[in-house]
């Protein structure tokens, strides 16, 4: 009797676990409650829609994602919203939080990430409480944040706190992996898009950063802002930002930055330096094969760097036009080179152009993924239209604040109407219009009111 039991028990805890896909709103109502019920290795999958919800992954080594995770199609990024906007708490405004020791098994993969304001945090190494992350929290935590749209985040200073800052995402003291992300329009006093502390080895790679704003404490830094252990900043695209008084691209403070093969652009800064502010004495980056907009003095001899119009596309997704001197214009070692298309040895994947020499910005490397090419289209304030290329006849999402009426024509790139005029009408919200082509085209969107936007389809 007693072998019969130590048989059974034995069986018990030898059965093999195994993980499970938990889906947001058929199994939980809110994303919160499924990570409560997750285990390690467990996949949460989260269905379209707006969750107002400001959630904490708890130290859980799970992937919670939405539907693009097995799709790939950006629509569902888009689709997926976080809106942080309704914290039960005030001092807990994040939109997603990682503060419990998370490592890169935590990954965080397709989601819009919007109007967080930020947790209130203390800073260990100063002593000192600052208003952190609007949509993206990292505290002691190395987790991996891959294909999302972090934007329209603000953290702002209050009673109780030295700063606010990291509109988009604040990471500090671990190492996480940021990758294929959309980080724009966020605001904080300093940090618009990014704040990194004390991540020494951390790296950011194939990241668009764009058109995020630091009111100017600390310096400000619009873009992206590093301070006291050096990480590496890989094919990224950092582009009009701005800070209300240095570095509205990115300012190094303590350390030396690694750049390479990266774009700054059109960043502003109020008093000055508005690429790369090297703060403090010791403050630097090491900045190789890379276009910097009016050049950088800093560690080395700056080899492969360039100072010219990067010429993209347009100024939504940052695209390079095909006569970008920004293609095959990186590092030439081919631990860097740009993915192969199988379908034309010897010449890049699209969004990579050109041959495998890597192409500077976010679209280059062998971490290129097409999802950095969604693009959008402001027809009128609250109205806004986005899309991919190159275009596969997935649609067109629609956001409003308002119901309308839209005319929508096609026409070939020298002018030629396509096809006949499409009528529709659309409610507040989100609206899919589906919409296929054959060729390249040229969109154009009339809404009732008389406002108009014009649409750029790729088909390859």
């Amino acid at each position: 009797m007693k072998l019969l039991y130590y048989l059974f028990v034995f069986s018990i805890f030898s059965f093999p676990i195994y993980a499970a896909d938990i889906h947001v709103p058929a199994d939980y109502t809110t994303i919160q409650e499924a990570i409560d019920a997750a285990n390690n290795g467990d996949t949460v999958i989260v269905e379209n829609g707006i969750y107002y919800e400001n959630i904490n992954l708890l130290g859980k080594e799970i992937i919670l994602t939405s539907n693009f995770h097995f799709t790939g199609d950006v629509n569902d990024i888009i689709n997926t919203i976080i809106n942080g906007s309704q914290p039960v708490d005030s001092d807990f405004g994040s939109c997603v939080t990682f503060t419990n020791g998370e490592n890169q098994n935590t990954i965080l993969k397709g989601f819009t990430l919007t109007e967080g304001s930020g947790t209130k945090t203390y800073n260990p190494a100063e002593d000192l409480f600052f208003r952190t992350g609007g949509g993206i929290l990292i505290n002691n935590s190395s987790p991996t944040i891959t294909n999302n749209i972090i934007r329209d985040n603000v953290c702002t200073a209050e009673t109780g706190v030295f700063g606010a800052g990291g509109g988009g995402i604040r990471m500090g003291f671990g190492q996480p992996l940021i990758k294929n992300n959309i980080i724009k329009d966020n605001t904080g006093g300093y940090a618009g898009g990014i704040m990194i502390a004390y991540c020494g080895g951390s790296t950011l790679k194939n990241n668009l950063i764009a058109r995020n704003t630091a009111t100017g404490s600390f310096n400000g830094g619009g873009g992206v802002y590093v301070d006291w252990e050096s990480i590496t900043l890989e094919n990224n695209t950092i582009v009009n930002n701005h800070s209300g008084d240095r570095g509205g691209g990115m300012i190094s403070t303590g350390t030396s930055t690694v750049v390479v093969n990266c774009i700054f652009y059109g960043n502003t800064a109020t008093n000055g330096s508005p690429q790369i502010y090297k703060r403090f004495t010791n403050g630097n980056a090491e900045v190789t094969y890379s276009n910097i907009e009016g050049g950088f003095d800093g560690m080395g001899n700056e080899e492969g760097l360039i100072d010219v119009d990067p010429i993209f596309d347009n100024v939504s997704n940052f695209l390079l036009d095909a006569s970008s001197p920004c293609i095959d214009a990186g590092n030439p070692d081919s631990q860097y080179y740009d993915i192969e298309n199988p379908a034309s040895p010897g010449n890049a994947l699209f969004p990579a152009q050109g041959l495998l020499l890597n192409d500077m910005g976010a679209n280059g490397g062998q971490g290129s993924e097409s999802f950095l090419s969604v693009s959008e289209s402001i027809l009128a304030t609250g109205v806004e239209f986005l899309y991919k290329n190159p275009y596969q006849n997935e649609g067109i999402t629609l956001q409003s604040n308002r119901s309308g009426h839209f005319e929508i024509n096609l026409f070939s790139y020298d002018g030629k109407k396509l096809s006949e005029t499409i009528q529709i009408d659309v409610n507040e919200g989100i609206t899919q219009i589906p919409l296929t082509i054959n060729h390249s085209c040229i969109v154009h969107i009339v809404e009732s009111n008389g406002t108009s936007t014009v649409l750029k389809l790729i088909k390859l």
